[in-house]
Parts: structure tokens; C-alpha cells; sequence
């Protein structure tokens, strides 16, 4: 705890800052820099503040682990933060390797508090039901869900659990309507409603969103941004890719007529037209979503909106992208500045700058920045000051994977899953996908889908072996 506690903190504010003022500060800015002054309440045994200090530090993919640690002294076996068990159990909904690795915890941590006391063990309970629904009978569930129900007065998330009952008991169907009703309220019911739908789960979610349109104004606000960039997922590139159909082998076309080659041919060429059509009209759509975020002032999609801009610069401009982050700059100067380099690094752009891109990266890391060292790596793969260096990028996920982060693992995923790399290595790309995906990286689904197009059986199952003693090793 002590050598946790006396860790440097990133970017750290003025010390001395009351846990009044920390939540205030965070209020303004949600990045804003109070890890330090945090730690310094949590030393004196602040419970309140070894909570908040765990939610700071459960936004960074590299943190979670110590996050974990300060959710469960904050929690105190039931004598302290009950809240903090509910605030832990959304981190475990979101890391399922976390999630096995705390579930021993959670079901002791369930007997260490009566569970319907109040309405904030009573929420506690349900939250810790949303991450670990084994550990909960229906009719127990049922039980809970009555009693929230009498006691919420605003922004309550009855319609989720309720979906993620019916999922549990088989009730598809039911599930379904549950989680459309969900998405009203509770941006969690997003991922699990694309999830529920099954194969066809992109044309169904992006159906379902064209019927929400006419009530864009009247839906929390980030729930608008993440049902925007849902579909910009759907839409990009990887996703597309995978509904193309798979095309046959020189080898299989060359023992087919000749006549029968071209009629092959064209049908597969219909068949990714048409895809990429749906994908454009699906941008679009994911668009409309994102700027009625971004009219609202939603920061999180100002920078999804930066991201989107910079993907397609035939489409947008480098001023209107240029200003949209001066405004992200007026509240995450810091954030702004990180997304100035990814302006400087589009090359049909007069903004093209990568040694500018790279002067801004050395600001950001002196400045603690999170993402920092990863925009480096960014910047090494993609080539922007020479040829590309994947060895360097490569060192550099490694060294963040090293201390957990997701993100470096799903990057380190792509480098090796790129046929353009010189280190093209798709056992490797398997493994570190997987390891993202169980550490919470949505995107890395895709790319697991993608690899396992083309890779042979006995390539996957080297692949899994490699997975699981490298979780091994990381956790020894």
C-alpha cells in the first residue's frame, strides 16, 4: 500500500487540494490533473478519496490493476465506501480478465453487506449483478429489481438489468426489447444490445438506430456519442472487410471454366460494392449522431469527431478540423494538443507537419501526458518522420503492454497482423488480440474475426497456447 501510495503521480495539480475541490475540479475537466493530490488523501486513510482516486486511475487501461487495489481498500470488507464494490464491479463489466481474476472477491464481498439496507447497497448489489450475474438467482434478481424500482426517482437503470436478466435465463427475444428501452438510459445497454443480436448484428443495430433519429435530442448525450461511434465502427474498414465474401484460391479459380472465372469474379465484385455503399450511407449516419454530440458540447465526441475527420480528409477539411480541436483545447488543453498531432500527420493536408507531430509528442510526454508514448509508437508504425520502424513502435507497445494497457496490446495485434509489415506474424497478431480483447479492447473483436478468416486451425491453436502463457507470466 505505502509503495502504491508513493508512486509519482502523472501530471500531478497543486498539492493540497481538499476532496471538495478535486471533485470539482473533475467536474470541470474530467482529465484534469489530481491524481497527486489524491494519493496524498488516500495516505491519511481517506476512504472517500481512495475511492475517487480508483475511479481516476480505472480510466487508464495501465492502471486498472492498482485501481483495484484502491476500489478494495476503499470497500473495507463492507465497513467502509460501499459504493466502491459497485464502482469496482463496472471495471470488472468492462476487463473480463479482471473479472475472473476478481470473482472470488466479489462473491465473498456479496456476504460482507445487507444487501437491501438502503438505496445505495441496494444499487451496489444490482451493479455487482450487471458484472457477475452467476452469483444471483432470477428470483433473488427479480427481488432486487422490484425494490430499485420503488426507490429510484431519476437516471435509473431498471430496463438494463432487466435485459441482462432475461439474457441470462435465455429470453433472447425479450433481452432484446429490454436493452432497446436500456439505451434510453443507460449507455452501458449500447455494447450489450450490439452483442445480444447475433450475426446480424450490424444491419439490426444500424436499423434500430435509424428508428431513434426523430428523438436524437430527447437521448442522454452520451449515449448519442456511443450509438455515433458504434456505427462508425460498423462502417470502418476492418468491419467491412469482413462481409465481403471469402474469395477463392488462384488455385481453385484456375481448375474452374474460364467462363465460369469471370462469372465468379463479378458476383464477388457486386457483392463488396454493394457493402461498401451500405458502409458509406452507414457513415453518414454515424456522423449525424456524432455532431448532435458535439452541438451539445460533449467533449468525448469532439474527439471522436477530431478522429473521424482526420480518417477521411477527402470528405473534411483541416481548418474545420483545426477548430473543432481548439474547442476540445478550452476544457483538455492537454487532449487538444495530442490530436493537434494526428493533424499534422495527414498527408493530403497543408497542415502536414511530422516533425511538428513529433515536437508536440516530446511536450506531451514531458508533460506526463497518458497516451503520450503510444502516439511515439503511432508515429514509428505509421512512418511519419521516415520509412516506417515497426522494431521501435514494437518496443514501445511493448514496454505500455508491460504495465497493462490494452490499447498496446491491440496495436502490437495490428503491427503483426499487417501483410504491408515486414514483421508480419499472424500467430503473433492472434495472441495479442486475444490478450486485448481480455483485458477490454472492443476494437480487437474484429481483428480476431479477420485473422481467423485466413489462418489454418493448427495456426489458432498456437496461437490460444501462446495467449495463456503469456496471461501466465504477466500475472506470476
Amino acid at each position: 500500500m505505502a509503495v502504491l501510495l508513493a508512486a509519482s503521480a502523472s501530471g500531478s495539480a497543486i498539492a493540497g487540494q481538499s476532496l471538495q475541490q478535486i471533485r470539482y475540479a473533475l467536474f470541470k475537466d474530467p482529465s484534469a490533473s489530481v491524481e497527486g493530490d489524491l494519493r496524498l488523501l488516500a495516505e491519511k486513510g481517506d476512504l472517500a478519496s481512495q475511492h475517487l482516486l480508483a475511479n481516476v486511475l480505472a480510466t487508464d487501461p495501465a492502471q486498472t490493476r492498482e485501481a483495484v487495489i484502491f476500489y478494495k481498500n476503499a470497500f473495507a470488507d463492507g465497513r467502509g465506501e460501499i459504493v466502491a464494490l459497485a464502482s469496482m464491479a463496472r471495471l470488472m463489466d468492462r476487463n473480463p480478465r479482471l473479472r475472473l481474476e476478481n470473482s472470488d472477491f466479489f462473491r465473498a464481498a456479496l456476504q460482507r453487506f445487507a444487501q437491501t439496507r438502503d438505496v445505495q447497497n441496494l444499487n451496489t448489489s444490482l451493479e455487482v449483478f450487471v458484472a457477475y450475474p452467476e452469483f444471483f438467482t432470477p428470483q433473488a434478481t427479480q427481488s432486487l429489481i422490484e425494490l430499485y424500482d420503488r426507490s429510484c426517482l431519476v437516471d435509473c437503470s431498471s430496463d438494463l438489468y432487466r435485459a441482462i436478466l432475461a439474457e441470462r435465463l435465455g429470453q433472447i427475444d425479450q433481452a432484446r426489447t429490454w436493452y432497446e428501452r436500456a439505451m434510453m438510459t443507460d449507455v452501458r445497454a449500447v455494447d450489450r444490445y450490439y452483442a445480444v443480436l447475433g450475426e446480424q448484428q450490424d444491419p439490426l443495430f444500424a436499423a434500430f438506430a435509424k428508428t431513434l433519429v426523430a428523438r436524437l435530442d430527447n437521448i442522454p448525450v452520451e449515449i448519442v456519442h456511443r450509438i455515433g461511434t458504434q456505427l462508425d465502427s460498423i462502417s470502418a474498414e476492418r468491419s467491412v472487410g469482413l462481409r465481403y465474401p471469402v474469395e477463392p484460391t488462384k488455385a481453385a479459380l484456375d481448375r474452374l471454366p474460364p467462363a465460369e472465372q469471370d462469372t465468379q469474379k463479378l458476383a464477388i465484385e457486386q457483392v463488396k460494392s454493394t457493402v461498401e455503399a451500405e458502409a458509406k450511407t452507414l457513415r453518414g449516419d454515424a456522423l449525424i449522431w456524432l455532431d448532435n454530440a458535439v452541438e451539445r458540447g460533449w467533449v468525448p465526441a469532439m474527439v471522436s469527431k477530431v478522429n473521424f475527420m482526420t480518417s477521411s480528409p477527402t470528405e473534411h477539411s483541416a481548418s474545420d478540423t483545426a477548430a473543432l480541436i481548439e474547442r476540445i483545447g478550452q476544457s483538455q488543453p492537454l487532449r487538444a494538443k495530442a490530436l493537434r498531432v494526428s493533424l499534422h500527420l495527414v498527408t493530403s493536408w497543408p497542415t502536414l507537419d511530422p516533425f511538428k507531430a513529433q515536437a508536440l509528442i516530446e511536450e506531451l510526454i514531458a508533460a506526463n501526458y497518458r497516451d503520450a508514448r503510444m502516439l511515439l509508437g503511432d508515429l514509428y508504425s505509421h512512418g511519419g518522420l521516415d520509412e516506417p520502424d515497426q522494431q521501435k513502435a514494437l518496443s514501445i507497445y511493448q514496454e505500455m503492454a508491460a504495465g497493462g494497457s490494452s490499447t498496446a496490446y491491440y496495436r502490437m495485434a495490428s503491427v503483426y497482423s499487417s501483410a504491408r509489415a515486414i514483421c508480419y506474424d499472424a500467430v503473433k497478431a492472434y495472441t495479442y488480440a486475444r490478450v486485448a480483447v481480455e483485458y477490454g479492447d472492443s476494437r480487437a473483436h474484429n481483428l480476431l474475426k479477420e485473422l481467423e478468416r485466413r489462418m489454418p486451425k493448427r495456426d489458432i491453436e498456437q496461437a490460444l497456447l501462446a495467449q495463456a502463457k503469456l496471461l501466465k507470466d504477466v500475472y506470476q
